[in-house]
């Protein structure tokens, strides 16, 4: 072993300094000892012996194609002092260690209030530089919402509120009963709006020769107009979830087949640029910070051809149909007013029941791994339920049919 490494001593009292290898036996075994030990690591990380991700080569980061960006932890040092403070010189400022003191834009007067209460405890600090704007991202161990700002606990099964996402109406809001509570129906759809100047910098980017300065400063330009575009979305949705989440402690959301909404050519951009999936995403992690409940409507429910008055279902309703209009007793309503509303009536009906076949009903907050017999989803017909013979002993059971999808992760 070449010297250079550096080991502590064997014996002896702990020095301030660690004593350098000199290639005797005794640094030799030692090294050894360490080698093995890492190619053992090694090893137990690529066969999964050891959990986590496989270990592979060190992959560095590129100036020029990585994105720029790096964490900082927060230790406090032994006269109670933190290395990450908020607010220390001014209202707007974070001091990080080894940087100094930087102002940022935002106010960051909650923050500096939960954590002169000590409700709130900064564990880190990223910074990231992202279509030319650098921002700093503080991780905080924050305790929960005051209780002012939580949903009561209610026991009755009514309440519901469902949640109709559209491309004409983004958002409508309505009660099983059929009072609108929320409707938003010119959302800002900043794709559309901003694709003439999109396409003029796209092509500007194809126009210069690759590797060239003038090229980057043309994709610069570019990626600044995403970052421009998706703030507003973003903000946008923010908006619309804030105001459902702390009006409504019950929302009814329909699962939606995103995925498969973005294969039609004609409404891919549309559907892309309004974004439904995020929607959901931030009405179901802010209904769990206020204590509220988001019940996912079973993705085959037909909300739209469905009357929410005497609840016959239609043949078809086409996109172009605004109103709605039941042949079978003449309702008329709203065509996205009508599928919340049915979409609250089946959160009313169906929310945390399970089929339970032994006791030969619903029960409300059943375990499905208890009791006997064969087990079934949510709302899936039974052999007892459909009066057929059950299934001899020795035949093997065929694959169940996937009867609902509302367990789904894509909303």
């Amino acid at each position: 072993m070449p010297a250079g490494c550096w080991w502590p001593p064997r014996t002896g009292p702990p020095r301030s300094t660690p004593r350098a290898c000199r290639g005797g036996p005794r640094c030799v075994s030692r090294c050894s000892r360490r080698l093995r030990s890492i190619w053992a690591a090694d090893r137990a990380s690529r066969t999964g012996e050891r959990k986590g991700r496989a270990v592979g080569f060190p992959r560095f980061k590129s100036k020029k194609r990585a994105l720029l960006s790096f964490r900082v932890r927060c230790k406090t040092s032994t006269a109670g002092r933190a290395s990450i403070r908020v607010g220390d010189h001014a209202p707007r400022t974070v001091t990080l260690p080894g940087i100094g003191t930087v102002a940022v834009r935002q106010d960051t007067r909650r923050l500096r209030r939960m954590l002169a209460k000590g409700r709130a405890k900064i564990l880190s600090a990223t910074v990231t530089h992202r279509a030319g704007r650098w921002t700093v991202s503080v991780t905080c161990e924050a305790a929960d919402l005051h209780a002012a700002a939580c949903h009561q606990p209610r026991t009755p099964t009514t309440g519901w509120v469902g949640v109709d996402r559209g491309l004409t109406a983004f958002v409508v809001a309505a009660t099983a009963d059929g009072t609108p509570t929320l409707r938003v129906d010119d959302p800002p759809r900043p794709a559309r709006s901003a694709m003439v100047r999109q396409r003029r910098l796209a092509r500007a980017v194809t126009r210069k020769q690759r590797g060239s300065r003038n090229r980057a400063d043309a994709a610069a330009r570019l990626g600044r107009h995403h970052a421009r575009v998706a703030a507003i979305r973003r903000r946008f949705l923010h908006e619309v979830s804030n105001k459902l989440v702390k009006t409504h402690d019950r929302l009814a959301i329909e699962t939606l087949t995103i995925t498969g909404m973005l294969t039609n050519r004609h409404l891919a951009a549309a559907v892309a640029d309004a974004s439904w999936g995020e929607l959901a995403r931030q009405l179901t992690y802010k209904q769990q910070w206020h204590g509220g409940h988001l019940c996912p409507v079973d993705r085959w429910y037909p909300s739209t051809k469905t009357c929410s008055a005497c609840r016959t279902v239609a043949a078809a309703v086409p996109l172009g149909q605004r109103v709605f209009t039941c042949q079978a007793c003449g309702y008329r309503a709203d065509r996205d007013l009508n599928a919340a509303v049915n979409l609250a009536i089946w959160a009313e009906q169906h929310h945390a029941r399970v089929r339970d076949l032994p006791a030969g009903g619903p029960v409300t907050k059943a375990r499905r791994g208890k009791g006997s017999g064969p087990r079934t989803r949510a709302d899936e017909t039974g052999p007892d339920d459909a009066g057929t013979a059950p299934t001899p002993p020795g035949v093997r059971h065929g694959r169940p049919r996937r009867a609902l999808s509302h367990n789904s992760t894509e909303l």
